[in-house]
């Protein structure tokens, strides 16, 4: 059984979801561009580390700017620069911006931080309708991952049984919702839905809030800030597919992207080519990740 909500539930079709493509994709790639730069800004301000990674690290690379069919923005923070980034943010980003993260809203257990623009929206499957929401970029954090090999394979596992207990907490306070959005898909992913709400109920002794806030504690408790490896810990691929080398990640250069300069991994070519293999090559269409949203507003 996979339980992974972003292997489960990222392609699956529903009446209700809008492709976002054409000139509005155009709109929606200027908006996060505004975002973006708001956000580096603040991190040139008070020299906190930052680099485009996945998609847009790749966008940076090949096209100079956006993959041509993406639609979202991901950056990687440092922990220690990531808590500052939390106590300067109500000053410096507070008027046009707000946080989903597990230390600022545990209450929804959404594992990456997400820079939020008000007054817009933009839900995907992963935000009911009674929670806000608006376009935002994603900001992965790297933590630090203990050099001793045993206990790096301890803070792992933990990690992962902790990321797991979040996701189906999560889904056991959103089973409804989430079956009602996807009724039109097959019954492997209903059935999915409903065994990750199981286990949600079989660890809601604890609250959706609590498990998040234990989860990022437990992900940050490394603090030597010179270990050989860094980790995002709540990465797609999660823990163990997701640890870097400290010096390949943590040195970064200028490289254009759109209209303006922004920080990449050094050693992007390396980085790439372990994530995506022949990065340089296009992919044929069928082949192209396609995000969905059920409401969108600019």
């Amino acid at each position: 059984m996979k339980l992974s909500t972003h292997d489960m539930l990222k392609n699956v079709k529903s009446s209700t979801r809008i492709e976002i493509t054409g000139e509005l994709l155009v709109k929606v790639q200027n908006s996060l561009l505004g975002i973006l730069k708001d956000f580096v800004l603040v991190c040139e301000k008070y020299g906190f580390y930052y680099s485009l990674c996945g998609g847009s690290a790749l966008g940076a690379i090949r096209n100079q700017g956006f993959i041509p069919w993406d639609d979202d923005i991901d950056v990687f923070m440092l922990r220690n620069d990531y808590n500052e980034f939390l106590k300067i943010f109500k000053k410096e980003l507070g008027e046009k911006y707000y946080l989903h993260s597990l230390e600022t809203t545990p209450e929804y257990g959404m594992p990456v931080t997400q820079l939020m623009k008000k007054g817009t929206i933009k839900r995907s499957f992963e935000i009911p309708p009674n929670v806000p929401c608006g376009l935002n970029i994603d900001i992965w954090i790297l933590d630090n991952a203990p050099d001793n090999r045993m206990c790096r394979s301890l803070h792992g596992l933990i990690s992962t049984i902790l990321g797991l207990i979040v996701s189906c907490s999560r889904f056991y306070k959103t089973k409804d919702y989430l079956l009602a959005y996807f009724k039109e898909a097959d019954n492997i992913v209903k059935k999915n839905i409903k065994k990750k709400a199981f286990i949600g109920k079989c660890i809601s002794f604890c609250s959706l809030s609590t498990w998040s806030l234990l989860y990022t504690r437990w992900n940050s408790i490394y603090k030597n800030n010179n270990s050989r490896y860094v980790v995002c810990a709540t990465g797609t691929k999660h823990y163990f597919k997701e640890i870097f080398l400290r010096s390949e990640y943590c040195t970064t250069v200028p490289v254009k992207f759109e209209d303006t300069l922004l920080m990449v991994i050094k050693d992007a070519d390396k980085a790439l080519t372990r994530l995506y293999g022949d990065y340089m090559k296009i992919p044929p269409i069928e082949k192209r990740e396609t995000h969905f949203v059920s409401e969108l507003k600019l």
